[in-house]
């Protein structure tokens, strides 16, 4: 896939890319992934080289978006990712590894909202607006953050 070709994914070739791209990671450091039975659903299940049991919840966004996860579904724990795949039309996926526990006590990007007397439900996020890019620099995925987490 080229990058010209990412604007036109559809949303469910989006989560699958994203996934894609994490698992491929993943597996380079030796990691054994088992993606979900539903396409759409983001959440991968990780053994690592030294026996743990991961969970990574991937979202593929484009810049300006925003990746989030109801607080039902993604509860903090040590043991518990987000995987955010940036996609955009200049340049291959950048990926970025934040540990759920960043959610609890926040600070942007990452976001814990719970809309209390609204409708939404409450959720932990992560945003991806232009401002938001360079903070989320302390999230970038490389080989040794991946292998301290993943090992």
């Amino acid at each position: 896939m080229t990058p010209n070709d990412r604007p036109r994914l559809s949303g469910s070739e989006l989560i699958a890319f994203g996934k894609r791209t994490v698992t491929s990671k993943l597996e380079e450091i030796g990691c054994d992934v088992t993606a979900p039975a539903n396409p759409r659903d983001g959440k991968l299940s990780v053994r690592t080289t030294s026996g743990r049991s991961l969970e990574v919840f991937v979202s593929t966004q484009r810049v300006g978006g925003y990746a989030f996860w109801t607080k039902r579904r993604l509860q903090p724990a040590r043991h518990r990712f987000a995987a955010v795949v940036l996609v955009d039309a200049r340049s291959g996926p950048e990926l970025y590894l934040v540990p759920s526990i960043e959610c609890v006590d926040a600070s942007p990007p990452p976001t814990n909202r719970d809309y209390e007397g609204k409708a939404s439900e409450p959720e932990y996020g992560v945003e991806l607006g232009a401002s938001s890019l360079s903070p989320l620099r302390r999230f970038a995925w490389n080989d040794r953050v991946a292998r301290q987490h993943f090992s």
